[in-house]
């Protein structure tokens, strides 16, 4: 009985002993993997080191990877700046030669503060004068979230200067207005908006802050579980910002149907984990626009462009090849 339970024990020891060596792998690996992704990022950061480009009233702080054809302009959304794309654009610069150009918008980070009302027209403004500034007659845009809204206004203002659009989840909400089938979708991101905004008028900048991150934007527990430090502080110190475009009349003054007239590809991105309104959204769209293509990213929410960073890049890329 002693020799039964000595092999007994002995073969727990084993199991144990190999289970604890595979989670120790795994942790080295996944901590491997970390660096290395921390070292490819840092890496692009220092061979496109941010600067300011001066256009006219305005600096923009800039990060411009010098290459060849029609150069590649990345656009973020409210709250975060150019960071936000920088991990898919380094996947690209390892895969094509075109320029690739990500930019703070104005109000944002290390670009000129907001001195008095601004407006989508504005941003669409400073996004010609920028890629003129820099040398370009056309480029390729690319969108997130309000970032994709200054980017279909441009594309119907400036349509001689956008050679393809690509947007991820444009919040183009006044798509889905006077439509009954989205009444609940469109209630709980009005209620959930009004709520940030209150909460950030009054001061309680962290609480109104993650308020719009998760109520109207990337999810329940997004806060912590998309976004690093760096992000979040970054959103915490953009609020000012956002409250001036909530206040902008001509946020919602954008008509996607125009798109119809542009000779470009327009691609649209959406991921299969979004909030409900986006994904209506997209419907929305896709009713509107006769060519657009539709590129689903399966698990990914809102902010698939930090989760998912190689499936957002590979739907770019194939973007760019069906452009040729």
């Amino acid at each position: 009985m002693k020799i039964l339970d000595f092999k007994y024990s002995f073969k727990v020891c084993l199991l144990l002993s190999f289970s604890i060596m595979v989670l120790s792998v795994n942790k080295i690996s996944a901590q491997t993997q970390s660096k290395r992704s921390d070292w490819v990022q840092a890496s692009f950061q220092d061979k496109n080191p941010l600067h300011l480009v001066n256009i006219g009233d305005a600096d923009l702080g800039v990060r411009y990877k010098k290459g060849e054809g029609t150069p590649i302009v990345f656009v973020h959304g409210s709250w975060d700046d150019h960071h936000s794309w920088i991990h898919v654009a380094e996947i690209l610069s390892t895969k094509i030669n075109n320029p690739i150009v990500l930019y703070d918008r104005r109000g944002h980070s290390a670009s000129t503060p907001d001195k008095e009302q601004g407006t989508i027209s504005q941003d669409v403004s400073d996004l010609v004068l920028l890629t003129e500034k820099l040398g370009f007659r056309k480029a390729h845009f690319i969108g997130h979230s309000y970032g994709a809204n200054i980017v279909v206004k441009l594309a119907t203002d400036h349509p001689e200067i956008a050679e393809s659009i690509v947007l991820y989840e444009p919040p183009m909400f006044g798509v889905l207005k006077d439509k009954p089938e989205y009444k609940t979708e469109m209630q709980q991101v009005k209620k959930a908006m009004t709520t940030s905004k209150s909460l950030l008028e009054k001061g309680a900048i962290q609480e109104g802050t993650i308020q719009f991150i998760e109520k109207v934007a990337f999810g329940e527990n997004s806060w912590k579980e998309v976004f690093d430090d760096r992000a979040r502080s970054t959103m915490l110190a953009s609020y000012r910002t956002w409250l001036d475009q909530s206040n902008d009349p001509e946020r919602l003054n954008i008509h996607p149907e125009r798109l119809n007239y542009f000779q470009g590809s327009i691609t649209l991105i959406v991921g299969t984990n979004s909030i409900p309104v986006y994904p209506a959204v997209a419907n929305e769209l896709k009713n509107k626009m006769e060519k657009i293509q539709v590129k689903s990213i399966s698990g990914a929410g809102h902010g698939g462009l930090i989760s998912h960073v190689n499936e957002t890049a590979e739907a770019i890329l194939l973007s760019l090849k069906s452009d040729k």
